[in-house]
């Protein structure tokens, strides 16, 4: 018998052996499709938007996944020495080749299959998704089939797997849910968690399989994984931005950034803060809009004629058209430096938007597809119209509106006006936590206002880089806030 007609063999015995498990997970399944469908048309008679969650169904489906790929695994568990299936005995390639398959014929391949007819059900074009489909397949792949078979062929059964399995996800979890998220950047961390994953699993599953020294193995494996984490958990911003900077488009020769002008002083009097004081550093842009900028990290150092050095991080925000960034400094370390030169330099990463497109969204309620943002339009509520956009999987690009002014959303960026990019995450439900928002002034979108279209601006993100901005002999004391300084609140 060849190692594939041996998978196959061994493919169709697990099949039989686990029909009411994998009954159970297709069952699952169909609930997730005829409830997870969020058609335009739904949205318009609900009067709202409410962002679909699968919720517990989600939750339910991934545990028997889980339960499913450890069951399977553990039919011809590797741990011990007394299993039938050693006496055989089995090829172990045609054993692993045979968990693939089942894995691939019975999880990935119907929840491909309920997504593309998730995103055909609710309305959304499945070409233009093929990508996000795929990618969903490797997240799943990565982030949950793997990491389970590697603690399945590690243990005997089920009454060991699962509290293992518990720890292991909260010791991988963590570090993801601690770490701070790094924008449009976030694919290059994930990146390279995904790649240590596949790696360790990988790793401790050929030496399983080949050797079967499960405690030898699993202490490997743990120190492996331990200083996986330690470099994923401190892994720069700076090295994020470095990588993209490779990979992207670098600004041209134009641009430039420099220290702006101290605004006039204020002659409003004040009391300072007696601990802090606030410093608001206008900067100059030339060669680029600065509303095509976001600054998704800036720190700014301040040395003193005396070499005394503060080192701060700087906020960055929009005033009267003009980036300025923002810093709180100790009283004492201005107080001394006030009035005295000092030398800055602020390191910037920044990412650039162009390629702008403007699309026109009819406030009627009749939705405009676009490459991006994804499906767009007005839904009408009691008292107001909210604009929203729907996107599967991917993250829409950023976009701007001439006529409407979005409002107070978490995941809007009023600094830029554009939508910044959420982390990614791995999605059940194509579409859920993708239904997003702005509502503007109730006069402005009344349901019975007779107003055009919104238009609507899409800007691609062209450039990622680090720039830094030094400046000699700047006087802290023209650029405080407040309390008789330059700045204003």
């Amino acid at each position: 018998m060849t190692t594939i007609q041996q998978a196959l063999h061994i493919f169709r015995k697990d099949a039989r052996h686990l029909r009411f498990e994998l009954a159970a997970t297709g069952v699952l399944l169909l609930i997730l499709l005829f409830t997870s469908v969020q058609t335009w048309e739904g949205l318009q008679e609900r009067g709202t938007v409410i962002p679909h969650s699968a919720g517990p169904l989600t939750v339910l489906l991934l545990i028997s996944w889980s339960l499913l790929i450890a069951r399977v695994v553990q039919t011809e568990a590797l741990p011990g020495d007394r299993h039938f299936w050693l006496t055989r005995p089995y090829n172990r390639a045609s054993l692993v080749l045979s968990k693939a398959m089942f894995a691939l014929a019975f999880v990935n391949l119907p929840l491909l299959i309920v997504q593309a007819a998730l995103l055909w059900f609710d309305g959304l074009p499945v070409s233009s998704y093929l990508g996000g489909l795929l990618t969903n397949q490797v997240l799943l792949t990565v982030v949950l089939l793997l990491p389970v078979a590697t603690v399945a062929a590690l243990t005997r059964n089920l009454a060991q797997f699962v509290p293992v399995a518990i720890v292991v996800g909260m010791v991988l979890v963590a570090p993801v849910v601690d770490r701070r998220g790094y924008g449009d950047l976030e694919w290059i961390p994930s990146a390279l968690g995904g790649l240590f994953t596949v790696a360790i699993a990988a790793f401790v599953l050929w030496r399983q399989y080949r050797t079967r020294r499960s405690l030898h193995t699993a202490a490997l494996g743990a120190a492996a994984t331990a200083v996986a984490i330690i470099v994923y958990s401190t892994f720069p911003q700076g090295a994020a931005f470095a990588v993209q900077s490779q990979l992207s488009k670098s600004p041209d020769g134009s641009f430039r950034l420099s220290l702006g002008q101290a605004p006039a002083r204020s002659a409003e009097p004040g009391v300072p803060n007696r601990f802090r004081q606030l410093v608001a550093l206008p900067m100059n842009v030339d060669g680029a809009s600065p509303a095509d900028l976001r600054i998704q990290s800036a720190e700014v150092t301040l040395k003193t004629l005396s070499g005394v050095r503060r080192r701060v991080h700087a906020q960055v925000e929009m005033a009267n058209d003009q980036l300025r960034q923002v810093i709180s400094l100790d009283r004492t370390f201005f107080d001394a430096a006030k009035d005295a030169p000092v030398q800055m330099e602020a390191v910037l990463y920044i990412t650039q938007y162009g390629h702008a497109q403007t699309k026109d969204v009819p406030l009627d309620g009749t939705p405009v597809y676009i490459p991006g943002p994804g499906q767009c339009g007005v839904v009408a509520s009691y008292s107001r119209r909210q604009f929203v956009c729907r996107s599967a999987f991917h993250n829409p690009q950023p976009f701007l509106s001439d006529d409407v002014e979005p409002r107070g959303y978490n995941n809007y960026d009023p600094l830029r006006d554009t939508w910044f990019t959420p982390r990614v995450r791995f999605l059940v439900a194509p579409i859920s936590g993708r239904t997003y928002g702005f509502v503007d002034d109730t006069e402005h979108l009344a349901p019975a206002a007779p107003l055009g279209p919104a238009s609507i601006l899409v800007r691609d993100p062209i450039a990622y880089f680090r720039y830094v901005v030094s400046a000699e002999n700047v006087r802290l004391g023209d650029y405080a806030i407040g309390a008789g300084g330059a700045g204003g609140q």
